[in-house]
């Protein structure tokens, strides 16, 4: 007799997931402007773009059934579209931005500035000043990137690159983040946190803030700054009082810091759960803030968190490769991604809060397209 086993259920993730094998550790993962592509840039250098076009989106495998009322989602019948390389070695320390509505701006190894296209088109461009490359961002709204090379910022249109405004800071800046709205920027270099008017690059405030900062996140009202630390502990900033103060005791490092515009809270990894706090109430100085409880503590620790930018829910990484979605705030948990060993590295949304791509310590890289019924 021919032993026959039981076909395996699917999961969540084989409903509404793609997965790629890339070829090294991915260490970032962002969205060009438009949403048409995803930009993965890996341990050594290499940079994937992962199509968002899908023959077989969720939503068009979707139907209901006219005698239960029941929504059903049919499983994936053809393999995935291909990750499409680029011909470019990333450097280390910067990582990527999206540049223009279909583009990326990379740092190649030599610390020039490159763009790259969502079809993966490599295409050097000018020299726009001294030294290599060491910080770049986007900013919303301005339709422009900064750029710093050692000390030395400059605001460049996003069209062509032409500088629009500049300005020393007299220390090498390590990281660059855009409030939310485009209007500041703020830059870290040395021990301290320089927060810049996007438009003229004309410095707000100059606040003392140590640590080994591995993020920097503005609030939705631009009075907050958040950064992740190496020596377990978030770094807060109130930028009206031009204050820095460290929250300490986190059981690792804090690899991740954002706020939900949408729930109005702060949330962090570092710890075996969600850590957060309902703004304005955030820690600082003596007073401890209003926390916020966020799924289950459990044995694992959280690497990584995102908050959707349209809904009150926050995707949540953890060391094993497990990932999950949870409504800020509340216990409850959707498991998204089983854990495989390997942890999650890199998290974004698209700007829509309807795709999540991920990427993994093991070279897996994935997205996961929400269908709209799944929020009602």
């Amino acid at each position: 007799m021919i032993e026959t086993k039981p076909p395996q259920a699917l999961s969540l993730f084989d409903l509404i997931g793609r997965e790629w094998t890339l070829s090294a550790p991915v260490r970032q993962v962002g969205f060009n402007a438009s949403g048409s592509a995803v930009a993965c840039r890996m341990e050594g250098g290499g940079l994937a773009l992962l199509p968002m076009a899908d023959a077989e989106h969720p939503e068009k495998r979707i139907r209901m059934e006219f005698d239960t009322g029941r929504t059903t989602i049919r499983p994936r019948e053809n393999p995935v579209a291909p990750p499409v390389g680029a011909e470019v070695s990333l450097s280390e320390a910067p990582g990527f931005c999206a540049l223009g509505e279909q583009g990326f701006a990379v740092v190649d190894q030599a610390g020039a500035l490159t763009r790259v296209t969502a079809r993966g088109q490599v295409v050097k461009l000018a020299q726009a000043g001294a030294g290599p490359v060491t910080a770049l961002c986007a900013v919303p709204r301005q339709e422009a990137i900064c750029v710093a090379r050692g000390g030395a910022l400059a605001l460049l249109r996003a069209e062509d690159l032409a500088p629009l405004a500049d300005c020393d800071l007299g220390e090498p800046v390590t990281q660059l983040a855009a409030s939310g709205d485009g209007v500041l920027i703020a830059a870290r270099c040395g021990e301290r946190i320089v927060v810049l008017k996007a438009e003229t690059l004309e410095t707000r405030a100059d606040i003392p803030a140590k640590g080994t900062l591995d993020c920097l996140a503005w609030s939705p009202d631009r009075k907050w700054i958040v950064a992740g630390c190496r020596e377990t502990s978030l770094v807060v900033v109130n930028v009206l009082r031009g204050e820095a103060d460290v929250i300490e005791g986190f059981p690792a490092p804090v690899g991740s810091a954002a706020f939900s515009d949408k729930a109005n809270v702060l949330v962090a990894s570092g710890a075996f759960r969600v850590v957060g706090w309902r703004c304005p109430d955030l820690p600082f100085g003596k007073y401890e803030g209003d926390p916020i409880h966020t799924g289950k503590p459990g044995l694992t620790l959280v690497d990584r968190v995102a908050p959707n930018p349209t809904r009150d829910s926050c995707a949540v990484g953890y060391a094993n490769g497990l990932v999950t979605l949870c409504p800020l705030g509340q216990p409850d948990e959707l498991m998204l991604v089983e854990g495989k060993g390997a942890s999650v590295t890199a998290m974004d949304w698209s700007t829509d809060g309807q795709h999540l791509a991920l990427g993994f310590a093991d070279g897996r890289a994935a997205i996961l397209t929400f269908p709209k019924v799944m929020f009602k």
